[in-house]
C-alpha cells in the first residue's frame, strides 16, 4: 500500500498458508469455525454465537441488492457470519495489513466453495472512512478476477475500536469515529424499504448523554432515517452488547433488549422506555410475598414497565424495590406469569421463606445451612452484597453443608430498611 492507497485481498489459500505462518486458526469454542486470531484479537472480537445470532435476526428481504460492509473488520467474524446467513459477498476494510491479511484468511477457511458470491468476497487495507477509495480498489479487484459487476454496498456495519480500560466509554474515544464512517458512506449506501441499512455495534459503557450525540451523528449524515437501539446480555449481570440498528435494519419501536443464551437468543423485547420509582421500605417484606431479581439490561433499556405488562397476572401487586446495579429487585403479591419471554429477563425469582439480620459468615455457615434447609432448600444461592474476597468460600462451604438435604433451589438477597434509627440491612430467603 503506498502512502494514503488501498489494496484489496483477495481470500486464497495462498492468503491462508501466508496466515497459518503467522498464527494458527483456532475455535474458541468446541463446534464453532476455527479462526486466526492474535490474543488481542481474541479479546476484542464478537463472539461466533453472538455474531451469528445478530445476522440470523437480519431479514434480507430489508436490504437492498449489494455486499455488506464492515468498515473496521478486524478478524472478520461478524462479516462472516453475515455472508454466511444472508448469502451476500462481503467487503471489510481494515487498516492495519497484518490483522487484514489475517481476516481475509479467515474469509477462506470459513467460506463455501459452491457459492459464487464468495468470489466478491474482499478484505481493503486502507481508511475505512475513504468510500471512493475503497471502492475504486474493490471494483478493480473483481475486474481483475474477472468479474465485471460493479457491487453497491447493500449494508454498512461498523464495530469501532474503544479502550479496554475505561469504566466510561465516549463517543470521541472509538476509531474510526462513528461520524467519519457514517459521513464518508452515506452517498455510497442503497435504500431498502426504509432507508439505507447500518448497524452501529457500539460500547456498552456509552450513557445517555453520548447516545445522544451518535444518535446527532446519524442524523447529520442520513437525515430521516429512524433508529433503534438494541441492548444484549448474556446473563452475567452487565449489558454485554449495545448497538444502533437504522434504516431498514431498524423496528417501530426505540428501543429493544435481547437476552442471549449460549447459543440462541433466548427472549427478546420491544418498545418504548418509561420511567420507574423505587419504594422505601421500612419493615421486613412479609413471608409469601415474591421476590424477582431482573436482568440489570432490561433496566437499562428502559423497558421494565413494557415487561411488567407482561409478567404480572391482573390484579397482581408490585412493586421496584431496587433498581440501579447488578441486581434490580422487584416485590409482587403472585407468581410471574410462566412465559419464555417473561422468564428469559429473569436472574431469580422466588417466594420469601426466611428473614435474617445478618450476612452468612464463615463461623455461621452451619447455623444458615440448618435453617435454609427446614425451609426445604437444598442449594441456596448467595445474590446479596458481601465481601468479595470470601464470598466464593462462603458459597462452597454451605454448598457443601446443603449437599445432603433434598429440597428446592433457593436465593439470598439484601434489602435496606428504613428505620428511625437509620438504614438496616436485612438478609431475605426466597425459595425457587
Amino acid at each position: 500500500m503506498d502512502g494514503d492507497g488501498h489494496t484489496a485481498l483477495n481470500p486464497s489459500a495462498g492468503i491462508a498458508t501466508e496466515a497459518k505462518k503467522r498464527v494458527q486458526a483456532s475455535s474458541a469454542r468446541r463446534g464453532e469455525p476455527e479462526f486466526h486470531m492474535t490474543d488481542d484479537m481474541r479479546r476484542l472480537s464478537t463472539p461466533w454465537f453472538v455474531a451469528l445470532a445478530r445476522a440470523q435476526r437480519i431479514d434480507d428481504d430489508s436490504l437492498p441488492a449489494g455486499v455488506i460492509l464492515d468498515a473496521a473488520a478486524g478478524s472478520g467474524i461478524q462479516l462472516i457470519a453475515y455472508g454466511r446467513e444472508l448469502e451476500r459477498p462481503v467487503l471489510g476494510i481494515e487498516r492495519d495489513g497484518n490483522i487484514a491479511v489475517l481476516c481475509a484468511a479467515n474469509m477462506y477457511i470459513n467460506s463455501k466453495e459452491d457459492k459464487l458470491q464468495r468470489s466478491m468476497d474482499r478484505v481493503v487495507i486502507g481508511d475505512g472512512s475513504d468510500s471512493e477509495g475503497v471502492m475504486t480498489e474493490y471494483w478493480s479487484s473483481l475486474r481483475e478476477a474477472g468479474t465485471r459487476a460493479h457491487p453497491p454496498i447493500a449494508m454498512l456495519h461498523l464495530d469501532p475500536a474503544r479502550p479496554t480500560d475505561a469504566q466510561n466509554h465516549d463517543i470521541d474515544e472509538m476509531e474510526p469515529s462513528v461520524a467519519s464512517i457514517l459521513e464518508g458512506w452515506a452517498d455510497q449506501l442503497q435504500s431498502g424499504p426504509n432507508g439505507p441499512a447500518v448497524l452501529l455495534d457500539l460500547s456498552p459503557r456509552l450513557g445517555e448523554d453520548q447516545r445522544g450525540l451518535v444518535e446527532a451523528n446519524v442524523r447529520m449524515a442520513l437525515p430521516g432515517a429512524e433508529f433503534t437501539w438494541e441492548w444484549l446480555s448474556q446473563g452475567g449481570g452487565r449489558v454485554d452488547r449495545l448497538s444502533l440498528w437504522i434504516g431498514s435494519l431498524s423496528s417501530e419501536a426505540s428501543n429493544r433488549c435481547v437476552r442471549m443464551g449460549r447459543k440462541n437468543v433466548i427472549a427478546e423485547i420491544e418498545g418504548n422506555p418509561r420511567p420507574s420509582e423505587s419504594v422505601v421500605m421500612t419493615e421486613p417484606p412479609p413471608y409469601g410475598a415474591h421476590l424477582t431479581i431482573v436482568d440489570p439490561a432490561l433496566v437499562q433499556s428502559g423497558l421494565q414497565e413494557t415487561w411488567l405488562e407482561q409478567a404480572m397476572r391482573e390484579d397482581t401487586g408490585y412493586s421496584w424495590l431496587r433498581l440501579e446495579g447488578r441486581r434490580p429487585m422487584l416485590i409482587h403479591t403472585d407468581p410471574l406469569v410462566d412465559s419464555e419471554e417473561v422468564e428469559g429477563f429473569v436472574v431469580a425469582t422466588g417466594e420469601i421463606v426466611q428473614h435474617r439480620l445478618r450476612p452468612p459468615e464463615l463461623h455461621t455457615i452451619d447455623q444458615v445451612a440448618s435453617s435454609v434447609g427446614k425451609n426445604g432448600i437444598g442449594k441456596i444461592t448467595l445474590r446479596c452484597t458481601l465481601d468479595p474476597e470470601i464470598q466464593p468460600t462462603i458459597q462452597r462451604r454451605l454448598d457443601r453443608e446443603l449437599k445432603q438435604i433434598d429440597g428446592s433451589k433457593g436465593f439470598m438477597v439484601d434489602i435496606d430498611l428504613e428505620r428511625s434509627s437509620g438504614t438496616q440491612s436485612l438478609y431475605v430467603v426466597c425459595k425457587e
